[in-house]
Formats: structure tokens, sequence, C-alpha cells
């Protein structure tokens, strides 16, 4: 008899409706403005969502961290925290609604000023439900965890479309998801009530933490929306909705391989501790080319299948970013490769090694995007995007292999170059224009998970891991 244990099946639900209702949400959002006020749309929240992770990643995951390891001191944890959590979040949002005409300058757009200073609103109140959240992880909590989680996502989809389907536009949008966040905060306060106790939570080094876990995840995110500032500050018009679309999209390879370096994470750091070299070593392989697995196979779907999809969830009016999708799902798979192998190198206690690689590269994206966007247009960002993954992943296999002795790719890599390329073979057999685009992906994807278990790139023991992994006996 299967059994999946609550917790699981409750994380997998969440996650699953977050990535829907944003995928849903673009999609909708596509439909309902013009491809100029979409654009508009993704830019201000490209822009919000760096701003937020200066809030979001510090003190929540601090609390959320050493909570978790003393759950009965968590009341003195709140109390010392919470007035650093609001004042933080006050003090970032005030400093945004001042930059905002600087922000909106530099884009030559001043309708951006208001809109920024509409989203920014949202920076405290996100800034407060991802503390609570945290607090709720913190205390093992994972149903209510798991409940606030699916509350935002929802809240956010109905408030945001519904509002710009009555007519509000950007902004509707902007406050919609303000709504997602007010809502899933009353909710979270509610599930925040906790016992007083006299347990003091260990003395930390909470700056220390707070600090390198910000400027990790903002350097990190930026190679998520530089491309895309640049697309708005040397292009205009709908350029910026179609790139937009092809992010959307392209994204979907790093959304879908988060849980890998949670998982990752604590694991290799307790191999490393114990001085289990072998262990480690596999336990790297086995890491990524189930990575490369994954990755290889969205992009072969989506690639293959860019027009139908592009048209099917954004529309006609955004065909012309599907020859963008096909370059920048590749470069953004890449930088999802380097953002597992750092997960590795922090595991190694390697956090300055990230600083170092991430502050390069970003100095290179914004230089390549100066270069490649005004000659190039969407292609060169996309370009340039690429080409920034594969020197983060360079980079980081190098590191590899001079930490580890292992290689990241092996001949395990030379297989999937193989598949992929008979899969892309069997597909040009096929009139793509006369099958509906979901059951062509589905048969892509059906076709090339077959040769992986001819050619026994997965066998019998990958399967028992994967039901290991979701708690299935």
């Amino acid at each position: 008899l299967r059994m999946v244990s609550r917790a699981t099946i409750l994380l997998m639900i969440s996650q699953i409706i977050f990535l829907l209702s944003g995928f849903l949400i673009n999609s909708g959002l596509a439909r309902l403005l013009q491809p100029i006020d979409y654009g508009t749309f993704g830019l201000i929240m490209s822009i919000l969502v760096i701003v937020e992770l200066f809030v979001i990643t510090g003190i929540p995951e601090a609390i959320q961290k050493y909570g978790g390891e003393n759950p009965e001191a968590m009341s003195k944890l709140i109390s010392k925290t919470l007035p650093w959590q609001i004042a933080y979040a006050v003090a970032v949002f005030g400093a945004f609604w001042l930059i905002a005409p600087v922000i909106s300058k530099i884009f030559g757009d001043s309708n951006l000023t208001f809109y920024l200073r509409i989203a920014g609103i949202d920076i405290v109140i996100y800034g407060l439900y991802k503390y609570f959240l945290g607090v709720q992880n913190g205390l093992h909590r994972f149903v209510h965890y798991t409940i606030l989680g699916i509350t935002y996502s929802l809240s956010k989809l109905a408030a945001i479309l519904g509002l710009v389907w009555l007519g509000f536009s950007i902004t509707g949008a902007l406050i919609g998801n303000i709504i997602g966040s007010i809502l899933a905060l009353i909710l979270a306060l509610a599930f925040s009530r906790i016992a007083k106790t006299d347990a003091e939570p260990e003395p930390q080094s909470y700056l220390s933490f707070v600090i390198q876990n910000v400027f990790y995840f903002v350097g990190l995110n930026l190679f998520f929306s530089i491309d895309l500032w640049f697309v708005k500050y040397y292009l205009s018009g709908a350029s910026v909705g179609h790139y937009v679309s092809a992010g959307v999209l392209a994204k979907l390879t790093y959304l879908l391989s988060v849980a890998l370096s949670a998982v990752l994470l604590p694991s290799l750091a307790r191999t490393i501790r114990l001085q289990q070299e072998t262990r480690t070593r596999d336990l790297i392989k086995d890491s990524l080319r189930y990575l490369l697995i994954f990755l290889i196979f969205i992009n072969t779907v989506v690639i293959i299948n860019a027009k139908g999809i592009i048209n099917l969830f954004f529309g006609e009016e955004y065909l012309t970013a599907a020859p963008i999708v096909s370059i920048l799902i590749v470069g953004l798979s890449l930088i999802t490769m380097m953002a597992v192998i750092n997960t590795i190198m922090i595991a190694k206690n390697q956090m300055k090694a990230c600083f170092v690689m991430i502050v390069s590269l970003l100095i290179l994206d914004a230089a390549l995007n100066t270069i490649l966007v005004p000659r190039y247009g969407l292609y060169g960002a996309a370009i340039a995007t690429s080409a920034i993954g594969l020197m983060g992943t360079v980079w980081g296999g190098l590191y590899i292999l001079a930490e580890f002795k292992t290689l990241i790719f092996s001949l395990s890599t030379i297989r999937l170059a193989g598949v992929t390329f008979f899969v892309f073979l069997i597909s040009n057999l096929f009139n793509h224009d006369k099958i509906d685009v979901i059951m062509n992906a589905a048969l892509v994807g059906g076709v090339y998970l077959l040769l992986l278990w001819l050619t026994k790139e997965i066998n019998a023991v990958d399967l028992r891991r994967l039901k290991e992994s979701l708690g299935i006996s």
C-alpha cells in the first residue's frame, strides 16, 4: 500500500498551485492587456521582486532557521526580531518611494513613478507575510505553512485578474498583488498566536546570516531581470511585453528546480561535515545528473513546441517571442545549473566564492547586454543571458572538479545529448501545426523518457529514489 506523508502532499500541492497561479496571472494579463501594458507590468514586477528580496530573505529566513532549531523559544525570538522586520520593511519602502522617479528617468518612462509607488506598498505587507510564514515553518506547522502558501497564490490570482478584467488595467494588477499579500497576512496573523514561554533563543550572529542571505539571493535573482531592464532601456513599444512572455516560459526551469537546492543543501552539508568523500561525490554526480535530465526534458518540450505554447497561453500577438523563448530557456537553464552548483559551494562553506562568481558575472551580464541589445534587440538580450549562464556553469564546474575531483558532465551527458538529438529528429516527422500543442508536448516528452529508459540513462534504481523522495513506500 502506498503511503504518502500528509506534509509532503500538502507542500507539493502548495508549490504546484504557486507555479500555476503565477503562470495563469501572466497568461491572463497577456490577453487582457495590450503587449505594451503587459510589458510595463512585467517590468514593474521584476523591479519589485528584487527590492522585496531585501526584506524577505533576511530576518524571515533567520527566524525560520533559528526558530526551527529551538521552537520553544519562538515567542522570545519573535519579540526580538519582529520590531526589526517592521522597521526595516518600512525603511526599504520609504527608500523605494523616494527613488521611484530616478528609476523612471533611467528607463525614460515618467509613467513608471506612479506604478512603482503603488507596487511598493506591497513591500511592507509582503515582508510581514513572509515573516509569519517563516514562523509557521520554524514551528514545524507545515499544514499552516501550506495553507498560507495556497491562500496567497489563489488570492493574488483572483484579485489581479479580477481587477484587470473590471477595467483597472496596470493599476488594478498592482493593487491585486497587494490584496493577495493582505489576505495571506491576515490569515498568517491568525495562525501565529503562540503561547509565551521563558525559553530563550541561543545567542546567534543573526546579522551575519541576514546580510549573507540577502545579498546572495538578490545577486542570484538579478540574472533573471537584468536582460529585461536592458530591453526596456534600449527598445520600446511591444518588445518589452514580448520579452516578458518569453521570460515567463523560460523561468519555469528555475522555478521547478528550486526544490532540488532545498533538499541538496542539508544532505551535502552533512556528508561534508562527516568527511564522507565518496558519498559526497556520488551525491553531487547524481543530483546534477537528475537536474540535467529534467532541464533537457523541459527545454526539449518547450523548444519544439515554442510557437504553439506561446499561442496557447499568450495569444497570437506574442508569436514573435517564440524564437526568443528557444534561446532564453537554454540560458536560464544554464543559470539554474549554476545556482545548484552554488548550493554545493555553500554546503562547503564557500559563500565568499559564490559572491565573487555572482558579482563578476553580473558585471559581465550588464556589459554583454549593453553591447548586444542595441544591435540585436530581443535576441541580443537572450544571447547575453545564455552566455552568462554558460560562463557560470563552466566556472562552477571547474570549482567542483578542483574541490571534489568529479566532473559535472560525464558519459551520461553524451547519452543525454544523443537522446535529445533523436527526439528532435523524430519530432520533425510530425506536422506540429495539425497536432494539439498539449498532445504534441506530451508526445515529445513521452519519446524523450522512453529513449532515456531504452538507453538505460534512467532505470529501476532511479524510479525507486523518486518514490523515496516523495515519501512513497
